[in-house]
């Protein structure tokens, strides 16, 4: 027999064998009493030094028990100043008015590090760069570091603070040969940019860094600032031999054409070495480097730029050796290259801004300038318009015959 229902009831039996049926027995109470309805919850999760406040509701009397060794009679019970060891599971039992007794669990989670914590709202991750790349240490304000040959980077890391909200990361980094900035809205947030987990990086030559990182509340700036500016100085020391980073003669170059790339060495070279000057993709990434030119000296080297090299505004130039095998930081300025010739065809190409295209020789045109663009073609030999091409009312649109200006 089953009874749930809460309530007494009045029970008698009797005994039915064979087809033979006693009479019923006396009658007695059954009383069916509801169990407490309760619960057991926590305000985490918590981190080590905060405070531990267990709530529990239902009614009667309370008894908790947890890790390292906790039990309380109370409610509500808080526990202060707590460690690690006081994570896990607590079990609240209470015991309603009517004398019957259920049982409730909460998980309480502690970490060992506040993420609100004002030194560590943002993590900075020093690593070898590369695919996968190698997390060294975290990088803090006055640090000296020993000056690897590997190329390195720092990624930014923001906590998982629930009260300061950053979506996207202004960084700059001052050092010997360098000065680069970068926005960043997307994890790992890596200071000299990644095509997914491929982390690019810079050597640090021996000297004085210093580290800006800013964070916004939303992508691309927006929102305002909700962490820093945050300053980390450190010293990059070591005696490796070194190229420095190479000096161009201009930062615009047409396709076909040269370009003068000057540079330096520090320390010594091992006979037979060859120091060769690489070109990057558009993106800035030395993944595939392009060989511009080569000498087994010091100075000023003319390097052709390939007439197949694309268009891009993002280029960087560098200096690697054969023996032993060094990579210099690239020049500091990125720089643009203008094709040997465009074809441009819609809507891949169609151009709605302010824009010059300049080509070497030709441009072949099948694209659309849209309102409120203002265009200007420019190459060398022709400008050919084809059957698509538009230029819409309210644009601005010059075609004209112009060398690429070196």
């Amino acid at each position: 027999m089953t009874i749930s229902a809460v309530g007494t009831y009045s029970i008698s039996a009797k005994c039915v064998l064979n087809g033979c049926e006693s009479n019923p027995s006396s009658a007695t109470s059954l009383e069916i009493k509801a169990l407490p309805n309760i619960t057991a919850i926590n305000t985490g999760p918590y981190t080590v030094g905060q405070s531990i406040s267990l709530i529990g509701n239902g009614g009667g009397t309370y008894s908790w028990t947890g890790p390292n060794n906790f039990s309380s009679t109370l409610s509500t019970p808080i526990i202060t100043n707590i460690l690690s060891a006081n994570g896990g599971i607590y079990t609240l039992t209470v015991v309603g008015v009517n004398g019957c007794s259920t049982v409730a669990t909460t998980n309480v989670v502690v970490s060992g590090v506040d993420p609100c914590d004002l030194n560590r709202i943002v993590d900075y991750w020093y690593v070898k760069a590369g695919n996968p790349h190698l997390p060294l240490f975290n990088l803090t304000d006055g640090m000296t570091i020993n000056q690897i040959p590997e190329q390195v980077s720092v990624l930014v890391t923001p906590s998982l603070c629930s009260s300061v909200t950053i979506e996207s990361f202004e960084m700059n980094i001052q050092g010997p040969e360098l000065n680069w900035n970068i926005l960043q809205n997307v994890s790992p947030n890596a200071l000299f940019d990644n095509i997914g987990t491929d982390i690019w990086g810079r050597h640090f030559k021996p000297g004085n860094y210093t580290l800006t990182i800013t964070g916004y509340a939303q992508d691309n700036k927006g929102g305002g600032i909700t962490y820093g500016p945050k300053v980390i100085r450190f010293t990059v020391v070591g005696n490796l031999a070194t190229i420095n980073a190479p000096t161009l003669s201009k930062t615009a170059i047409c396709a076909g054409s040269s370009v003068d790339v000057s540079f330096n060495i520090s320390g010594t070279f091992n006979i037979g070495n060859e120091f060769r000057v690489e070109l990057s993709d558009s993106s800035g990434s030395f993944a595939t480097p392009v060989l511009i030119g080569t000498t087994n000296g010091v100075g000023t080297l003319s390097c052709a730029i390939p007439q197949s090299t694309l268009e891009g505004t993002k280029y960087l130039i560098r200096i690697s050796s054969s023996n032993q095998v060094v990579v210099s930081n690239p020049a500091i300025s990125q720089v643009t290259i203008h094709p040997y010739s465009y074809n441009l065809v819609s809507p891949t190409n169609n151009l709605t801004d302010s824009k010059i295209k300049q080509a070497v020789a030709s441009i072949n045109a099948s694209n659309k300038v849209i309102s409120p663009a203002s265009v200007t073609y420019q190459a060398g030999k022709a400008i050919i318009l084809n059957a698509g091409f538009e230029a819409n009312a309210g644009t601005v649109f010059k075609a004209e015959i112009k060398s690429c200006d070196n």
